[in-house]
């Protein structure tokens, strides 16, 4: 018998929001070869689908390991003009 919870689309929020927290970061590293743009969409949908998979409470460590991995880039890059990021 499986749970019906589990099988849905929102048990992929978590991988999801990790997948992309994680390829933001590569490309914050990778900010001297132009990739930063990518960073700056990737970030928050990291943060967002973050979000939906800590509410619906299926995979919460990764929700959270994602929400944290999107929030870095976002942050970094929007602090990145004023000069307060170190890049």
């Amino acid at each position: 018998m499986t749970n019906k919870a589990a099988d849905g689309p929102a048990s992929l929020y978590g991988g999801v929001s990790l997948g992309l927290g994680v390829v933001g970061l590569v490309c914050l590293a990778l900010y001297t070869f132009g990739v930063a743009p990518l960073a700056f969409v990737l970030g928050p949908l990291a943060v967002t689908f973050g979000i939906l998979g800590l509410v619906s409470r299926i995979n919460r460590a990764k929700s959270a390991a994602g929400l944290l991995a999107g929030l870095v880039p976002t942050a970094l890059l929007l602090l990145l003009p004023f000069g307060v990021a170190p890049l």
